[in-house]
């Protein structure tokens, strides 16, 4: 398990199933749901963890100015924001655990650049700053 009681985490937007027990909603949540933990009541760079095969991308958000075919938009198309897919990695999970036991070793390290698969991740919020957690078998290349 990647956490212990009284962790906090952030998981996936549509992750879980919502119950009540003893009088109170909880959220049952798979650990492969979990993208990372941290202690204490604010989740900042400092005390973030990602946990498994999870990486926290710096990501820059910006408005197209042409397609993906090369075509300039008009003026009344600016302003869509895509999801980003490229950017810098921040921060690295431990890997996931093989069958035998046996840590499996990452493949990018903080200050790779990475692309990954358009409309992977999960948006997390650090500090005021939109990152993204993206899995190993989300990214395509390391630049």
């Amino acid at each position: 398990m990647p956490v212990k009681t009284g962790d906090r985490v952030n998981y996936v937007k549509y992750g879980g199933t919502e119950l009540t027990y003893n009088g109170s909603k909880h959220k049952l949540i798979s650990d492969n749901d979990i993208v990372c933990k941290f202690t204490g009541d604010e989740l900042t760079m400092e005390n973030a963890e990602m946990v498994f095969d999870n990486v926290l991308v710096k990501v820059e958000e910006k408005e197209d100015d042409e397609s993906t075919g090369g075509i300039l938009l008009a003026k009344t198309s600016k302003g869509r924001v895509t999801k980003p897919s490229t950017g810098e990695v921040v921060k690295v999970g431990p890997g996931k655990t093989a069958i035998n036991g046996a840590k499996m070793e990452m493949e990018v390290k903080v200050g790779d650049f990475i692309k990954f698969r358009d409309f992977a991740g999960e948006k997390v919020n650090i500090e005021g700053r939109d990152y993204s957690a993206v899995r190993m078998v989300d990214i395509l290349a390391r630049f």
